[in-house]
């Protein structure tokens, strides 16, 4: 899983953006910052991944559009922020799990003989 918090200084620029990722109030956006709450959750593999994917991959195009982020990108799995940098990297290794699957799938399922003639099932998001 992978959680947005918002950082405990929320200025009113931040909050518009706040307010796109969320879909949170104002007031809740607020206290969220206060106590290091998250305002929005990705569950890596869930059930809608292929929509949250995409999601997380523009919060992350828009995170680097500002000088200052107004969030933190967060592991709870292992008690940590990440930076945008770490985000980047955990889209691919995510990519890469995905396309391992699929090709073992079709592997398994005959649709190919061999890995080298695999080809991705859908376009790359990473």
């Amino acid at each position: 899983m992978i959680e947005i918090i918002p950082k405990k200084e929320v200025v009113a620029a931040s909050l518009r953006l706040l307010r796109d990722i969320s879909s949170k109030s104002i007031s809740e956006i607020k206290r969220a910052s206060k106590i290091g709450a998250a305002i929005r959750s990705f569950e890596i593999f869930g059930r809608n991944w292929e929509t949250e994917r995409v999601e997380l991959v523009r919060i992350h195009g828009l995170a680097k559009s500002f000088s200052e982020v107004p969030f933190v990108f967060y592991d709870p799995e292992f008690s940590e922020e990440l930076s945008l940098e770490e985000m980047k990297s955990k889209f691919e290794f995510w990519r890469s799990i995905e396309l391992e699957t699929q090709r073992n799938c079709d592997l398994e399922n005959g649709c190919i003989s061999s890995p080298e003639d695999f080809e991705p099932h859908d376009d790359e998001w990473a």
